[in-house]
């Protein structure tokens, strides 16, 4: 189930194929309402400032510009009804261009609403017993520095489809106060809209696969971090929780893995911590987390793909060097 935020384009002038019944009524009858975005309002939610404090640097987009994405598949366990689940996972990071008054992806965007997005997509399959789970979270990330944390997302999205019914979870954070709107299959969910408060100094934990990389310069000017947090909207999901920013602190610590220096980064809130190690040179893959919860994810492969043009058969063979099954 997706929520459309926006109307899709309109037919050419000669209205070739359109469907007559849906903008005219027959004799007698009204005109059907013409169809349009669920929100209206999503520029002057976020409320970015007219233009950046700073670009991303020439470096950045000498890598993030090619027109390629990267594409990593990790081996994760996580816990699921008790019992803990292996599970195939794909991060992808592409760039694309946005609308900053829809923050939806539009190719045709022009100054000064269009703004480019580092996009996070994290594909997720695990099977419960006799049925499986399907995750996918998306994080969008403007590559300019907008506010004082680079990276910070203007939109976050979690869909679940799963053989008892299916979860889609969007949220928009905005300057002072972020909106969030979730359609559920089931009962004690049900489909809200909400909106609440947010402190200036909150991060969202869906984007810190972003942010924590450094890609375009130091997390927080290389000093520790301590604000607030709106948690994972996976965890929310299956720890059935209310969306709230809490308190919350991260550190970072030079350590080894596999013998090779990382960055290793630790997320502490209550009684909750995520640890994530990262490269310390380009491009600064995330290699390895785990949590408090029993979730350890470990890279296995990553390649730089033009992924949207692999869809033939055979191109599954490219899936092996990601370490992921090519059925």
């Amino acid at each position: 189930m997706h929520l459309v935020l926006t109307l899709l384009a309109a037919c050419s002038a000669g209205d070739e194929g359109r469907d007559a019944d849906a903008s005219s009524g027959g004799p007698g009858q009204a005109a059907a309402p013409a169809e349009a975005a669920v929100f209206g309002d999503i520029g002057s939610l976020t409320r970015l400032p007219d233009s950046p404090r700073q670009t991303a640097s020439p470096g950045f987009w000498d890598h993030w510009g090619d027109g390629r994405a990267e594409l990593s598949g990790y081996r994760i366990t996580l816990d699921r009804y008790g019992e803990t689940r292996d599970a195939e996972l794909s991060l992808i990071y592409v760039t694309e261009p946005h609308d900053r008054r829809t923050w939806v992806k539009d190719d045709s965007a022009e100054a000064p609403d269009r703004v480019e997005v580092l996009k996070l997509i994290r594909s997720m399959h695990f099977f419960t017993g006799i049925y499986p789970y399907n995750v996918m979270a998306s994080a969008f990330s403007p590559v300019d520095a907008w506010t004082d944390d680079r990276f910070q997302p203007v939109r976050l999205n979690l869909d679940v489809q799963e053989w008892c019914g299916s979860v889609t979870h969007r949220v928009l954070p905005g300057a002072g106060r972020l909106r969030s709107i979730r359609l559920s299959y089931f009962a004690d969910e049900g489909e809200t809209r909400r909106e609440i408060g947010v402190p200036e100094n909150t991060l969202y934990e869906d984007a810190l696969l972003i942010q924590l990389r450094e890609l375009d310069g130091p997390f927080h000017d290389g000093e520790p971090w301590e604000g607030f947090l709106v948690r994972e909207l996976w965890s929310l999901r299956t720890g059935h929780r209310s969306i709230k920013p809490i308190p919350a602190r991260i550190d970072r610590i030079d350590a080894t893995r596999d013998g090779e220096p990382v960055t290793r980064f630790r997320l502490e809130t209550g009684d909750y911590w995520r640890t994530y190690d990262v490269e310390t040179v380009p491009p600064r893959r995330v290699l390895a987390w785990e949590t408090s919860t029993g979730e350890r994810a470990e890279i296995l492969g990553t390649e730089r793909l033009a992924y949207w043009t692999l869809n033939a058969r055979g191109d599954e063979q490219h899936r092996s060097a990601l370490g992921l099954e090519t059925r």
